[in-house]
């Protein structure tokens, strides 16, 4: 469990740098970290997750500016579904695309939050990468297209009454998860989304008193891909 917790954290660590540098045509994914604030270039030893957060207060040891706590969060969060995952499904050959729609929809839920952006650079090798594993391990049937064409035709119909009502990255995003999943799940997942956004919104009215004018809605599909990977078959 502590191995899978490790690799979990450094893997949230990784795509943390993804999202934040390939919306930005930044792909030196390898390149050395620097401090957001004082752009020092950051040693080994800054770069093991949570030290700063432990030993330096979460702050940058060169400049003392605050680091950003979302890094940190997103580790955690990481670790967290790694050890959720293997509690539920394991790794196996057979689940492993689950786990690796769930990263996609981690690292897009933070490239939506940072840029408002469902980045197509990140998106597409995610998809082909689980429908690889996907369709090696299952049949191909025909009835894995008739959610894609349902939604297509839905968003389509939405789109055209009532524009800008949905950002055309989230339907891609919908459409290609519904490849995996089965309609029933693809309905609940929008509920649960829907739902989660609506409270938020009201949340922020009433306790915060700030008026919502663009809601990031990737981390509210990501949770709905989670509960019904998890809950609904």
């Amino acid at each position: 469990m502590y191995l899978i917790f490790i690799i979990g954290v450094l893997t949230g660590s990784f795509l943390a740098v993804i999202a934040k540098r390939v919306p930005l045509n930044n792909y030196h994914i390898t390149s050395r970290s620097q401090c957001e604030t004082c752009h020092t270039t950051l040693k080994t030893i800054d770069l093991i997750p949570f030290y700063n957060l432990l030993f330096h207060q979460n702050k940058c040891r060169y400049c003392q500016k605050r680091i950003p706590i979302y890094h940190s969060l997103f580790e955690l969060i990481t670790a967290f579904l790694f050890l959720l995952f293997y509690e539920h499904f394991s790794f196996t050959i057979d689940t492993i695309y689950l786990l690796i729609l769930w990263l996609m929809a981690l690292t897009l839920s933070l490239t939506d939050l940072f840029y408002y952006l469902v980045e197509p650079k990140i998106l597409y090798p995610f998809s082909l990468l689980a429908g690889s594993f996907y369709f090696f391990t299952h049949n191909l049937q025909l009835n894995l297209l008739i959610a894609p064409i349902f939604l297509s035709l839905i968003f389509l119909l939405l789109t055209t009454i009532v524009p800008n009502s949905i950002g055309g990255g989230d339907i891609k995003l919908l459409i290609i998860w519904s490849f995996f999943l089965s309609s029933h799940q693809v309905l609940w997942l929008i509920f649960i989304a829907s739902l989660l956004g609506i409270l938020f919104i009201i949340l922020m009215n009433v306790i915060a008193r700030k008026q919502i004018n663009k809601l990031p809605f990737v981390p509210f599909l990501s949770i709905g891909l989670v509960v019904v990977t998890l809950f609904i078959k």
